[in-house]
């Protein structure tokens, strides 16, 4: 008799047991430039429409993994009715930081859960928000 409460205690605290260390997550290897780059794709921007004017003012920037390599595509308004013409730049992905380069405009971004925050050369900094990536391709 005390065998088999031996057995079934023996049973039941590896049921406790086993759920807890399959569960553990494994440590994965050093990562990769292209998983850094897959961590900060998406759709930022902070376009708006201005009261008085109606003109549409902002920046959205959409980093892309494509050809090897993180892309951006970049849209800056400075005014007009219509959305700009967008810049297919190459960028530098670093961890959550992102660089790329518009004509003759350095920009540095840090992504964020709340979006990203973009330094201009000129020292101005911009807050664009996160998109869904369908809001692109509308």
């Amino acid at each position: 008799m005390k065998l088999i409460i031996y057995a079934l205690l023996t049973c039941m605290v590896c049921l406790i047991i086993m759920p807890t260390a399959l569960a553990h997550k494994r440590r994965t290897p050093a990562a990769s430039p292209a998983a850094s780059a897959a961590s900060v794709t998406g759709v930022y921007e902070n376009f708006t429409v201005g009261k008085g004017s109606g003109d549409l003012e902002g920046m959205r920037v959409v980093i892309v993994s494509a050809g090897g390599g993180p892309y951006a595509i970049v849209q800056i308004a400075q005014g007009g009715a219509e959305d700009p013409k967008p810049e297919f730049v190459q960028a530098n992905v670093k961890g959550m930081t992102v660089d790329f380069t518009v004509g003759s405009a350095k920009y540095t971004g840090t992504v964020t859960a709340a979006g990203m925050r973009v330094k201009d050369s000129g020292g101005t900094t911009t807050m664009l928000k996160r998109k869904p990536c369908a809001t692109y391709f509308r």
